[in-house]
């Protein structure tokens, strides 16, 4: 399938066919990540963020600058008109 590159603004676009669309299930406003590799130019389906485990997350967090961090929001008093 040979298509043709065009100028939209100050940015090149290529349109994907209907029927090669609804092939890979695209849609209007579905995220593709754009690559080029040699002479080829690749459209990849955004991937998401790898899901990490919680104990991963957990194992990061430095509680010397929680402990500041806490310390800091207890010693503000109200500003403004809050109800506690």
């Amino acid at each position: 399938m040979t298509v043709t590159v065009k100028k939209i603004g100050g940015s090149m676009a290529v349109v994907i066919p209907k029927t090669m669309a609804n092939e890979l299930e695209l849609a209007e406003g579905t995220k593709l990540e754009i690559s080029s590799s040699h002479a080829a130019i690749v459209l990849r389906r955004q991937g998401r963020r790898p899901r990490r485990p919680l104990a991963q997350i957990v194992a990061q967090i430095k509680p010397s600058t929680y402990r500041r961090h806490n310390r800091e929001l207890l010693q503000d008093g109200p500003v403004g008109k809050e109800i506690w």
